[in-house]
Formats: C-alpha cells, structure tokens, sequence
C-alpha cells in the first residue's frame, strides 16, 4: 500500500503496450496505483515501487527471489473487469492476513 494514501499499489508488466493499457486503465479506474512496465528490468529502479500485486500480460515472465507481493497470470481470456476483481480479492486477502498476524503479536 501506498503510505501517503493508502490505495493498492500494481505493477502490470506487459511485454506488448497496447494489450498492457486496457487491463492498466481497468485497474486505474478501479482505484489502483498502477505502474506499468515491458519487462521486470524496466520496473527496477524506479522511486517508491512496492507492489500489492503483480500482474503479468501475455509472454511477460517475472522471476526476482526477494520479491514480496503476490503475482497473478492474466490468462487469454480474461476480461478487464474479471482481473480488476481477483485483484480485489487478493489485495483484500493480504490486507486481512496481515490484520490477523498482528492481532496474534
């Protein structure tokens, strides 16, 4: 999460833009931060990138040991709106997970 505004943070990486900006523009207007990127590399460096969730479009591969955040497949078929949705969901199973292992510390 973002500390400044609390919104989800998604790093979409799609090795092809223009299929990337649809599923991009979904999650933006679903009120996500959402950075997008072609390739792992392309994403390092950049400022205060710490992404909920992962999300790869088409050939895109991710492959970093160190990385924290859940990475999810946007498979052929899968429409703007149903990834926009299980990005819902994880995000809001990390958020319970997260409140569940600090009420058990």
């Amino acid at each position: 999460m973002n500390p400044l505004n609390g919104i989800a943070r998604v790093l979409l990486i799609a090795d092809d833009r223009e299929s990337g900006e649809r599923y991009r523009n979904a999650l933006a207007g679903g009120g996500y931060e959402v950075f997008q990127a072609e390739s792992f590399v392309g994403a390092l460096g950049t400022p205060g990138l710490d992404p909920d969730v992962i999300v790869l479009c088409d050939l895109a591969v991710f492959s970093y040991p160190a990385q924290t955040a859940q990475v999810l497949r946007v498979s052929a078929e899968m429409t703007p709106a149903a990834l926009v949705a299980e990005v819902h969901r994880r995000v809001a199973l990390r958020a319970t997970l997260h409140a569940t292992m600090a009420q058990a510390a």
